[in-house]
């Protein structure tokens, strides 16, 4: 073990690097590789608080696309600044990947599209698409619209959904880091990625991401919006932004001088980003922490922390009030692209759209 951890150590520099995409994911696949051993074994608290720190200190990768910046963990979470009037390209997933989007702020203009592959393919002309997304009307492409406000909440189960999200700040709760994707109408394609894109911009937005004040799931085919509840604990609240078998999606807020309740990983691995606020991380067995002894672990506002399972944590916040996302999920369900391939293979490509309402 202590070996693996060591190839982490080798990663740190080229991980916190500024390059391309592609150079860049081929550290991370070296950083997934080193976390599939790591993840699937007994840990000590030393260990886990290694893996910890390692993902503190590197932080979210960003990766510079011509319309946002990504800063995404190994384990599929992402925040995505997305340019004003900019964002995905109209897409369908070619293999299964499960993604929960929650808006934290909009732009003017902000929207979703979602539709069927088969619908997709019945209503689109190039040209005619292009038009609308200037601003022609087009009743075809309008309906398939969703105008989009911060705490808004998209969650896409399926292959054969056409997607995309333009003009937001948002967080993305998915079972895989990298892109999986057939791009159907591509209207960033040529464009150049903007030279103030680095990694001294991605930190400073991290440092400032919004936190909307509530959420709510968006309910198609009616666009209706429906408030997600929120459960309290002692010193703070926590929202389930949407859960579906191997993936989980949380937001908690924890009062200034507070200490969360015992928690513990299980089977599951979590990324921890702290959005606002600056946090303390106890993290070890339960036995270190019955003892109150494992040292805290810094995770400043902007930071995240990667938790593996078998472990036991408890968040500590300073004067201020902490906001946190949580990611939770198998690791193998990250870690592993056979298993993608192998979900896919049951799932028919030209399935009707699937927006699930969160936490179901």
């Amino acid at each position: 073990m202590d070996a693996t951890l060591e190839q982490l150590e080798a990663l740190r520099e080229p991980l916190t690097s500024d390059m391309p995409i592609a150079s860049l994911e081929r550290f991370e696949d070296s950083w997934k590789s080193a976390l599939g051993e790591l993840l699937a074994a007994p840990l000590t608290g030393s260990e886990a608080r290694r893996i910890a720190a390692f993902q503190r200190d590197v932080g979210l990768l960003p990766k510079y696309k011509s319309y946002a910046i990504k800063a995404s963990s190994p384990l599929g979470y992402s925040v995505f600044f997305q340019e004003p009037g900019q964002g995905f390209s109209f897409q369908q997933h070619r293999v299964h990947k499960v993604e929960i989007f929650h808006v934290l702020d909009t732009r003017p203009g902000a929207f979703a599209l979602i539709c069927s592959l088969d619908e997709w393919n019945a209503a689109y002309e190039k040209d005619a698409f292009a038009r609308w997304l200037d601003g022609a009307a087009d009743p075809r492409y309008e309906r398939w619209s969703i105008p989009l406000l911060p705490g808004d909440v998209l969650c896409l189960e399926r292959v054969g959904i056409v997607h995309t999200v333009i003009g937001c700040t948002l967080e993305e709760f998915a079972t895989v880091s990298t892109d999986m994707v057939d791009r159907l109408h591509d209207q960033n394609e040529g464009a150049a990625i903007p030279e103030a894109f680095c990694r001294e911009t991605a930190l400073r937005l991290l440092r400032d991401v919004p936190a909307p004040t509530a959420s709510h799931e968006i309910l198609l085919p009616g666009r209706e919006r429906r408030s997600l509840p929120r459960k309290s604990f002692p010193g703070g609240e926590l929202v389930t932004i949407g859960a579906v078998p191997g993936l989980r999606a949380e937001r908690f807020r924890l009062e200034g001088g507070r200490r969360s309740p015992r928690q513990t990983s299980d089977e599951e691995a979590l990324v921890l980003f702290v959005s606002r606020g600056d946090a303390h991380l106890l993290l070890g067995t339960a036995a270190e922490l019955d003892r109150g002894d494992p040292p805290s672990l810094e995770l400043p506002r902007g930071t995240a922390a990667m938790i593996p399972p078998g472990m036991s944590y408890e968040i500590e916040s300073s004067t201020m009030d902490v906001e946190v996302s949580r990611h939770a999920l198998r690791p193998e369900v990250a870690l592993t692209a056979d298993v993608q391939a192998t979900a896919n293979s049951a799932i028919p490509a030209n399935a009707s759209p699937h927006v699930h309402p969160a936490g179901r």
